[in-house]
């Protein structure tokens, strides 16, 4: 769990790192488009103004070269009080703003303005002094004409100008700029997905390692295991011959020590043959199987009695018990014959062990489209919750002669054919014991 915990945390500073670079990426992104947009509207601002040596006014210019007709929106000039000088295309009839104002005289101060309603940047230039206007040549005068009239606009509109309002669309910088306000989230996502998969991943081979360690360690016990178990064999059998000619010759006082002698055999017999069926391939070869049918034979030859019976439904997940459904006809567990006898056979040796009444003994199946569960009940003193658990574990148990190999090998038979094995308490006392099977119709 801790080590979860602190992968959660270093995914975290990953991702923030990663989110910081992102940022710091599309903010550059931002900035290079923004003062490209300024750099454009300043060459525009540049081309328009010396264009008034060759035109009358802003407006005479934009119209004569396409260049302009095609990016200005509007231009305007507007004096101190705001009161509008000249104005063409679309400008406000009228505007101020003091962050203009200049500190020192003769000094410029520009203003861009990002118009996201027209896709244009606003350009404010204030303000513009200007010297008088040249006077007109000696020619000029002399034939009773002025050339103030060719600047009158340039010396005379301009030089009571506050400020220069100029309005050019930019919508390059704009699409690039909602693609950018777009993208950014997008990228953010992208990284939060790559950072928990990578955690994902990371997690997943770590486990993946430790199970080929445990595999590892299985493979060398289940080696132990097996030769242990074959070799134990031939001496339990010698034994078993050694006992059974002693009863014949021994007198009848010692028939009671010679029984315990076969009773412990039979024990040892019984560990080897489990541990064999423990290190066994646990798929087998499954089938569809009629599990009333092998239910009924495992418990007759147990208990010596009928304990089976049937409901007609079972929860569709086989694990969580909330409702049922009664099938219209016979569903077959899918798995193999000999491994659910086997697994029957050591979960009903576990309720005869129990210590309950025999005739509190049962089987009960219960079956739907996908799942078919086979409760086994009893009336002893139960399983405490806080044991649950341990008990799948190989040789771990709670009875003072159990092997504590019975339940691990009914639990790895369970998972190898997809199904799994519950224990919880029975009504009025005693323990349920619920092992759940695919249906072979669910496949």
């Amino acid at each position: 769990m801790n080590r979860r915990v602190l992968s959660i945390g270093l995914a975290l500073l990953v991702f923030a790192a990663l989110s910081a670079v992102n940022l710091a990426i599309f903010r550059g992104m931002a900035e290079r488009n923004r003062l490209e947009s300024r750099n454009d509207a300043e060459r525009t601002m540049n081309a328009l103004f010396a264009s008034l040596r060759d035109y009358e006014d802003f407006g005479a210019a934009i119209q004569a070269i396409p260049e302009f007709s095609k990016t200005v929106i509007g231009v305007g000039a507007y004096a101190s009080d705001g009161r509008s000088l000249y104005s063409w295309g679309r400008v406000p009839a009228s505007f101020s703003d003091q962050t203009l104002s200049s500190p020192q005289r003769g000094a410029q101060v520009r203003t861009y303005v990002e118009n996201a309603a027209n896709d244009s940047l606003i350009l404010l230039l204030g303000p513009t002094p200007l010297g008088p206007p040249p006077p007109p040549p000696l020619a000029s005068r002399a034939e009773g004409r002025g050339r103030g009239s060719e600047h009158s606009f340039f010396f005379k509109t301009l030089h009571d100008a506050a400020v220069v309002y100029l309005e050019i669309a930019e919508p390059a910088f704009w699409r690039q700029r909602r693609f950018q306000a777009a993208l950014m989230p997008a990228v953010e996502a992208l990284l939060l997905f790559l950072v928990a998969f990578v955690r994902g991943l990371i997690l997943r081979n770590g486990e993946y390692r430790r199970r080929i360690e445990e595999q590892k360690n299985l493979v060398m016990l289940g080696t132990a295991a097996s030769t242990l178990a074959h070799e134990i064999k031939n001496p339990l059998l010698s034994i078993r011959l050694q006992t059974g000619i002693l009863e014949k010759t021994c007198p009848a006082t010692a028939r009671r020590e010679i029984g315990i002698i076969n009773d412990e055999v039979e024990r040892l017999s019984a560990l080897s043959l489990r541990v064999g069926d423990y290190l066994r391939d646990p798929r087998g070869r499954p089938q569809g199987v009629d599990p009333r049918e092998i239910a009924a034979e495992v418990g007759l030859r147990r208990c010596g009695r009928n304990i089976l019976r049937e409901e007609p439904g079972v929860p569709d997940s086989g694990r969580t018990g909330a409702g049922r459904a009664a099938p219209a006809r016979v569903i077959h567990a899918y798995v193999d014959p000999e491994r659910l006898r086997s697994i029957l056979e050591n979960l009903l040796q576990n309720a005869i062990e129990s210590g309950g009444p025999e005739e509190g003994i049962a089987l009960e199946i219960a079956r739907s489209e996908k799942w078919v569960a086979i409760d086994v009940l009893d009336r002893g003193p139960g399983i405490p919750p806080k044991d649950r658990e341990r008990v799948f574990d190989p040789f771990f148990t709670t009875k003072s002669r159990g092997s504590g190999i019975g339940l691990a090998i009914c639990l790895r038979f369970a998972l190898a054919a997809g199904g799994s094995i519950a224990i919880g308490d029975r009504e009025g006392g005693g323990a349920r014991v619920r092992l759940s099977l695919p249906a072979e119709e669910a496949r």
